[in-house]
């Protein structure tokens, strides 16, 4: 009986050994903020929660407020956030972070709804030497060749050789860290895999203040219609700039040079063109844009913008000095004027009875992993509505949809077959059975499996690896589910569509489970790759480029294979007249099928 309580007392006495003191003093600019203000501060790491405010003071009266904090943990970080009328800062975006140093009293400073970023002088400190730099590619070239399975599949490997050479020749010449990352960022692009990138969720602190956090972004959010750039957003000081207004140059440089160029650091599956123009269009919801960290590499960091616009409705030409801001407060400008900007991932998923013949179901987001929403109960009670009300038609609207988890895609498709289907499961394939130990200190990922495959894997020639069928099936059969839909489907496509939903397209097509609406998707039937993901950091610029472990091949990869994405069976154009109205396209489009139908 006794037993049972020994290892939480020694777990408790671990825990208290390793627990050391620090103290830190938080110093908080508020002089932008109204006068009434009561402000505070939480976190993580007690004495700090996230439940009740730790007050900071203004003694001397000069808008700085402050307070000093003493913790006892074992934790090697605090993770914390402002409060003003104990409202907290940065909706939407990241805690703040400062990592706990023994022995030494930490001062951080902060502006209030405000992430500190670095000053050029900062980064051109944050450089590396020649040395350095080849460290660097070798690295890179050594992780791309073990782990990348389709490395080659756009480039042979005397192309992709020379691009490394010309990379390290670049950066011998000019190599602070935002060098670095733009050309590494363009590197990836060439690889043509759109899993492949210096992915601006993995990056560290220092590329996230030099790049990500500064105050040179443009207060405009765009659609676009190939590379014309239409405002949809506005968060700048000229209010009198309208949704619907095509942005025709920037700086004087035309709007189609602009993504034209922006498009070559941008990732894409194959040659799917598309999809890279569509990457770069900016909603100004996610948390980080394309374009707001490439514009700057490219075309220089801004203090401001020269914009010529067109407005389409009066005929008349409109010149405007825009103030460049931060994404943050361009974010908090927009909440401020737009009651529906930020959708959360629940408000991502809409379902409605459009009328007697008709019924809606909108989905934004596959990413059900990191999100508590009863995605299922959702969907169920979506389908039994459309049973219960005998709905003949039904349409699937993805085309804000990037992907995330294909069982969303599954549970979807399993709702409109009206008889069992057998499909085919793809192979994965691999160059690698088992990670070398040099290579393993610079990557990492969410599980051990991906470093040592073993009995796995089956060697098929030619330096490939296939998982083997014991651990994958080669076909699956699909069952309709309880309240599965019998009438006509409709899916509205679009070149967001990559990953799951770009695999969702495929099947609906290949087994006509529905007709497609729109335009092509993003991926690639040429294949895609995916499943685990290596994420490599380079030893000395620190940047990190995620690496796929696997390919897939839905369709069988031929010289005729199409090197694009799926193509819809009824193809739309989109309409400049229509996104400058606020109309949409492509629903008229399906709208006007059923009626026709």
């Amino acid at each position: 009986m006794k037993m049972k309580y020994i290892l939480p007392v020694l777990t408790l006495f671990i825990v208290s050994c390793n627990a050391q003191e620090y103290q830190i003093t938080f110093k908080l600019d508020a002089n932008e903020l109204e006068a009434e203000r009561k402000l505070g501060l939480r976190g993580n790491v007690k004495p700090l929660s996230w439940k009740k405010d730790y007050p900071l003071s203004d003694e001397d009266g000069d808008g700085i407020y402050e307070t000093t904090v003493k913790f006892k943990t074992s934790e090697r970080n605090l993770r914390f956030k402002f409060t003003n009328n104990e409202k907290l800062e940065l909706e939407g975006a990241d805690n703040r972070i400062v990592w706990f140093k023994p022995n030494e009293t930490i001062i951080t400073a902060h502006i209030f709804d405000e992430y500190n970023y670095y000053s050029s002088e900062t980064i051109n400190t944050i450089s590396y030497s020649p040395n350095q730099i080849k460290e660097d590619i070798e690295v890179l070239r050594n992780a791309l060749q073990v782990i990348h399975p389709n490395l080659y599949k756009y480039r042979d490997s005397v192309s992709l050789q020379k691009d490394l050479s010309e990379l390290q020749n670049t950066l011998a010449e000019k190599s602070n860290m935002i060098d670095v990352y733009r050309e590494v960022s363009k590197f990836a692009a060439k690889i043509k895999c759109s899993h492949t990138f210096t992915n601006p969720w993995n990056q560290g602190p220092d590329i996230k203040k030099g790049i990500f956090f500064q105050p040179d972004k443009l207060p405009l959010t765009f659609n676009r219609i190939s590379k014309q750039i239409f405002v949809d957003k506005n968060a700048s000081q000229y209010q009198n700039i309208k949704k619907g207004m095509e942005i025709i140059t920037i700086d004087s440089i035309p709007s189609e040079e602009i993504m034209t160029r922006l498009a070559a650091y941008i990732t894409s599956d194959g040659n799917n063109y598309e999809k890279r123009l569509q990457r770069l269009t900016m909603s100004g919801a996610s948390k980080f844009e394309l374009f707001d960290i490439f514009y700057p590499l490219e075309f220089g960091s801004k203090t401001a913008f020269q914009i010529q616009l067109k407005d389409h409705a009066s005929g008349d030409t409109i010149h405007a000095r825009l103030e460049a801001i931060s994404k943050t407060h361009r974010n908090k400008v927009l909440r401020e004027r737009f009651p529906d900007f930020g959708n959360t991932f629940e408000e991502g998923w809409q379902f409605k009875i459009l009328n007697k013949q008709t019924a809606l179901l909108r989905i934004d987001a596959f990413t059900i992993f990191s999100n508590d929403f009863d995605w299922t109960g959702f969907l169920d009670k979506a389908f039994e509505t459309i049973n219960t009300e005998k709905t003949e038609n039904l349409i699937i609207d993805i085309r804000a949809n990037e992907g995330g988890d294909t069982e969303v895609a599954e549970y979807i498709l399993e709702r409109i077959i009206t008889e069992p289907i057998t499909i085919d499961i793809p192979a994965q394939t691999t160059r690698y059975r088992k990670i070398p130990e040099d290579l393993k200190k610079y990557i990492s990922t969410w599980d051990k499996r991906p470093y040592d495959w073993g009995n796995k894997l089956e060697y098929k020639g030619n330096g490939r690896y296939e998982m083997q069928s014991m651990f994958v099936p080669t076909s699956a059969t699909y069952k309709p589910r309880k309240n599965n839909f019998q009438g006509k489907v409709y899916l509205l496509t679009s070149a967001e569509n990559s990953s799951a939903t770009h695999i969702m397209s495929t099947y609906a097509k290949k087994y006509k489970l529905a007709t497609l609406v729109g335009q092509e998707t993003g991926g690639n039937q040429k294949g895609l790759n995916g499943g685990y993901m290596f994420f490599l950091r380079l030893p000395n610029s620190r940047i990190e480029l995620d690496i796929p472990v696997f390919g897939i091949n839905i369709l069988k990869d031929t010289p005729d294979t199409y090197d694009g994405g799926i193509q819809p069976d009824v193809a739309i154009q989109k309409n400049v007249n229509d996104l400058i109205n606020g109309e949409d396209t492509e629903m008229k489009a399906v709208l006007e099928l059923i009626d026709n139908k």
